[in-house]
């Protein structure tokens, strides 16, 4: 333990202002989120299968982010704040994959759920297309982590982005046939989803689309996937400078905080 946390100071002791408020930050956030999930177990209305599910689900999901938080790291530039073995991209990468398919699952059963409510049958079928392009998508962003090759990243986003666009759409259908508190949070929902659709769209595929083609024009070869496993294991590169981190800062730091309340606030949608 006194070794990790003088690895920690090291990593943040020249670290920009900006990384080191950004950082800290992040970890406060890991800390009052694992409160907020610890708190909706004991205290908030989880009932039933779904309940249930939803909330061991969302506890996995809320700790690997935690996790995350405390160890930033960008995965194909190898990027890390602190240097541990900890902070090893596979790691990182392996964590992140059990974690988004938890909160793809999550989603899907949501829908299922507004779907039984607003008795929908199909619907609730259709739901769990919306998983399906969230685990296809994690094949195509461990073969961008493995060859370094920003072009699958960018499928990765795409794919991110019709999922939450067949969302929506269900959520529509689901906001037509029903009333009440079932209405309104299938009209926020989509939405949101929406509204996440336009980021990938506007912000992170176009980001990943440009890292692909300057690395294309300074000729960068790409790794073939056991090299460029053990190069995701072993390798790391160090920075504190906020000008490395300041691009994947605009959707680390949604993602370990929204993203997070909205794991937790589905383990509070009630089972039909």
């Amino acid at each position: 333990m006194s070794s990790f946390r003088h690895r920690i100071a090291l990593g943040i002791a020249g670290a920009d202002a900006k990384v080191l408020s950004w950082w800290r930050a992040l970890c406060t956030l890991s800390v009052l989120n694992v409160c907020l999930w610890v708190a909706v177990w004991h205290f908030g209305p989880v009932s039933g299968v779904h309940g249930g599910l939803q909330l061991v689900l969302s506890g996995i999901y809320v700790l690997v982010c935690a996790y995350r938080s405390v160890l930033p790291r960008v995965d194909l530039e190898r990027l890390v704040i602190v240097d541990t073995r900890l902070s090893s991209i596979f790691l990182g990468r392996t964590a992140a994959t059990v974690a988004e398919i938890c909160f793809a699952i999550q989603l899907g059963l949501l829908v299922h759920q507004l779907g039984a409510h607003a008795g929908v049958p199909w619907v609730q079928s259709a739901a769990w297309a919306i998983p399906v392009f969230m685990v296809v998508a994690q094949g195509f962003c461990w073969h961008s982590v493995l060859t370094l090759n920003h072009i699958t990243q960018a499928v990765e986003s795409m794919l991110w982005a019709a999922g939450f666009s067949w969302m929506a759409a269900l959520l529509g259908v689901i906001a037509l046939d029903s009333s009440g508190w079932v209405n309104s949070l299938a009209i926020f929902g989509a939405f949101c989803s929406m509204a996440f659709v336009a980021y990938v769209l506007g912000v992170d595929a176009p980001m990943y689309w440009r890292r692909y083609r300057r690395a294309r024009a300074r000729g960068q070869s790409y790794m073939r996937l056991d090299m460029g496993a053990q190069d995701a294991w072993h390798r790391r590169v160090h920075s504190g400078n906020w000008a490395a981190w300041k691009a994947d800062a605009l959707w680390l730091t949604p993602y370990f905080s929204f993203g997070v309340w909205v794991s937790i606030a589905m383990v509070c949608v009630p089972g039909a």
